[in-house]
């Protein structure tokens, strides 16, 4: 599979994917016969392959696009409709069928995740056809990675929507009548949890060839139990506060960080090499893009991100919100006093990792996002492409990399590491009252990159692990659902603020004003606590009832 730079091949349209009920997408068979390619390891490889491209999400659509929906950015270009949400636009009719490659779409999946369901439902009902051929092992291996690929689908529709249909059948152009009810949020997070189970008890700690990295492991069918069972336990979706919600969060996180294979990576000086060097220590599962065959959006990160001054695209913008969040190096909080001279002296080092600000040095120089600057509207180098707040991320971005020569390589996103594990496990600790373990691991993160210890107990000790989650997760694409499964969704739904940066006198390149200013005012509705799901699929199945708030 080589690190799954996954290679797609004409064979696959045996398996063109259908929606939960759209019956109408399925292709022809073509030239193949269906019996061959489940007797044959090569193509059930290939066919598996496709299932962790569409499934496990990336940069825009697992961490950047969600990001752009709260308070930590600014989507420049709308590249998954995010300000469809972010103005309180979001209906039934307007959350169109959508695939990882449309770089045009929403984030809403429900058609793309029911389609690689589908995927998943016709490997189960045909893979005992490969025991007939003694592939053993990598076939039982196999089951695993799709066990947990069928899980990660099913939560990524739990997050969106709530509870949803849970399908095992495969649909066929003989099936015509969908009367498949939506379950109950306890009840998805339960088939979910049957399936991690299923994954679990086939899955390797790690694998010993270098070849199968980036495929699914014990670790990460558990690290996406722990983070299932934190939803569950959150006060959105565990209204009666069952304390063994919790307890059952902190055992699942804590199971993870037991298996003795991860340990934090890096320091304050090498916090991004957490993201840059591949299937390091910490990782426990991320997709992995080829630097020979672009895929945009995905391994064109480094341009995407970086500002129009480097010829780059500022495609995700950070708020000044964000920005005022990171603590002072000594572990104060950030504050406007009066005078300000240089607001980004003496931060979390966490900062100088995750943002590219005015006077931070990048690729041979310094940032200029001061008005007039290389890099702000005013620029004579693609204006267009300049960050609308005065800001671009930093974090993933590998700055050695030159891609003005070639504008796509190779990059990791990481869908699940040990840090957050960390954080689950510190949250739950702290939901039951056990400070000590809380603030045990919540300090070894911090400790990690030199930023002082905390103390604290009660509500001010689950206040600064929602704090260093903000922190140490951003642009991850944990900020959406975080202050969704604890209720305060509204809070990132305030309006997008940016910085005006003035050079005083005119000419100076070193002394500025800063000026605070609206980049985008945004809309909440109640209902955006959940995604609607798109009219069409329930006029395909009446049994579907649409999520609150939405006609």
């Amino acid at each position: 599979m080589k690190k799954l730079c996954i290679m797609i091949i004409s064979i696959l349209v045996l398996f063109a994917g259908i929606s939960c009920k759209k019956v109408l997408d399925l292709k022809p068979t073509g030239s193949f016969s269906s019996d061959n390619v489940w007797r044959d390891p090569a193509l059930i490889q290939v066919f598996v392959n496709q299932i962790y491209k569409e499934s496990v999400f990336a940069f825009k659509d697992g961490g950047f696009g969600w990001g752009s929906q709260t308070d930590e950015l600014y989507s420049n270009f709308n590249w998954c409709s995010e300000n469809t949400y972010t103005l309180g636009q979001e209906t039934p009719d307007n959350q169109g069928s959508s695939f990882p490659l449309n770089y045009s779409s929403t984030l809403n999946y429900w058609t793309t995740l029911y389609s690689t369901i589908q995927k998943t439902n016709l490997f189960f009902q045909n893979i005992g056809q490969a025991d007939t051929v003694g592939a053993g092992q990598a076939i039982n291996n196999l089951k695993g990675e799709v066990h947990f690929l069928r899980g990660l689908c099913y939560f990524e529709l739990l997050k969106r929507f709530g509870g949803v249909p849970l399908i095992t059948k495969v649909y066929t152009t003989n099936d015509n009548t969908f009367t498949d009810a939506r379950a109950t949020w306890e009840q998805t997070r339960d088939f979910i949890l049957s399936d991690i189970s299923a994954a679990a008890a086939i899955l390797p700690k790690v694998y010993a060839n270098s070849g199968d990295y980036g495929k699914a492991t014990l670790g990460a069918a558990l690290a996406l139990k722990s983070r299932l069972l934190l939803y569950a336990a959150s006060p959105e979706y565990n209204t009666a506060n069952d304390v063994s919600r919790w307890q059952s969060a902190a055992d699942a996180a804590k199971a993870v960080i037991d298996l003795g294979v991860y340990s934090l990576y890096g320091n304050a000086a090498t916090y991004n090499t957490i993201f840059t060097d591949n299937f390091n220590s910490e990782v426990i599962f991320s997709r992995v893009f080829s630097p020979t065959v672009q895929e945009d959006r995905y391994n064109t990160l480094y341009r995407d991100l970086s500002p129009n001054g480097y010829n780059g695209y500022s495609a995700y913008n950070v708020l000044e919100q964000m920005v005022e969040d990171f603590d002072m190096a000594d572990g104060t909080p950030f504050a406007w006093t009066n005078p300000v001279t240089n607001p980004y002296l003496n931060r979390d080092p966490r900062f100088y990792a995750d943002i590219l600000y005015n006077g931070a040095p990048f690729q041979n120089r310094t940032a200029q996002f001061y008005e007039g600057g290389l890099d702000s509207k005013e620029s004579a180098l693609s204006p267009w492409n300049a960050s609308k707040t005065g800001y671009t991320i930093r974090k993933m971005i590998d700055a050695s990399y030159n891609f003005n020569i070639q504008p796509y390589s190779g990059c990791q996103w990481v869908a699940f590491r040990l840090s957050e594990m960390y954080l689950n496990y510190a949250e739950a600790e702290a939901e039951l009252g056990n400070s000590g373990q809380a603030l045990l691991y919540l300090n070894k993160i911090r400790e990690r990159v030199g930023m002082p210890d905390v103390t604290g107990s009660g509500t001010a000790l689950i206040d600064l692990v929602r704090h260093e989650r903000r922190i140490e997760l951003c642009f991850e694409g944990h900020r959406y659902f975080d202050i969704r499964r604890w209720g305060i969704a509204d809070i990132g739904s305030k309006d997008a603020l940016g910085i005006t940066i003035t050079p005083v006198p005119a000419n100076s390149t070193t002394n500025f004003t800063y000026q605070i200013f609206t980049t985008q005012k945004r809309v909440w509705l109640p209902a955006s606590y959940y995604y609607p799901i798109p009219r069409k699929e329930i006029q395909i199945d009446p049994s579907i009832k649409q999520n609150p708030g939405y006609n």
